[in-house]
């Protein structure tokens, strides 16, 4: 992941959602349908989140509170379990993620978005889950031997 500040936008998602009740509330909750509504969006938000003040219209006071917010969460464990999921998906998919580019980061966020279930996989059915939730929204064309693979392995877990 880039050297910058992680965003995590499920974290960013569930402060905005504590914070609707605060007189910031109305527009953090329009920043963040807009976000949530746009793969471009995320994609600039993660990638230069400095610049998401102005790419969401968000005055920079509101987005300061959100990550404020953000931070006060004790969710260190959440962010370190999602780290070691990138870092499997890279070992395994490594073919894929080039595939996607500087867009790799933006996918895997969203994959952990919409990844909901709070079932524990290993690397293996991780991967191959990530490769099926690409596929299903048309991200990138999966690469064929790692695909394969990636079959191979999560079903002998």
């Amino acid at each position: 992941m880039s050297n910058t500040r992680l965003i995590n936008l499920r974290k960013l998602r569930k402060s905005a959602l504590e914070l609707t009740n605060s007189q910031s509330g109305v527009a953090i909750g329009w920043a963040m349908s807009r976000l949530f509504s746009s793969r471009e969006l995320q994609e600039n938000v993660i990638n230069a989140p400095e610049d998401a003040p102005r790419v969401l219209n968000l005055n920079p006071a509101h987005w300061d509170e959100l990550l404020l917010h953000e931070a006060d969460d004790s969710g260190q464990e959440n962010s370190l379990r999602q780290q070691k999921r990138w870092h499997e998906l890279k070992r395994l998919l490594p073919l894929t993620l080039n595939k996607l580019e500087k867009r790799a980061e933006v996918a895997f966020h969203a994959f952990v978005l919409h990844d909901d279930d709070g079932i524990s996989r290993r690397a293996a059915q991780d991967a191959m889950c990530f490769l099926e939730f690409l596929k299903h929204n048309d991200w990138v064309e999966t690469d064929s031997i790692e695909l394969k693979r990636m079959k191979r392995l999560s079903n002998a877990a």
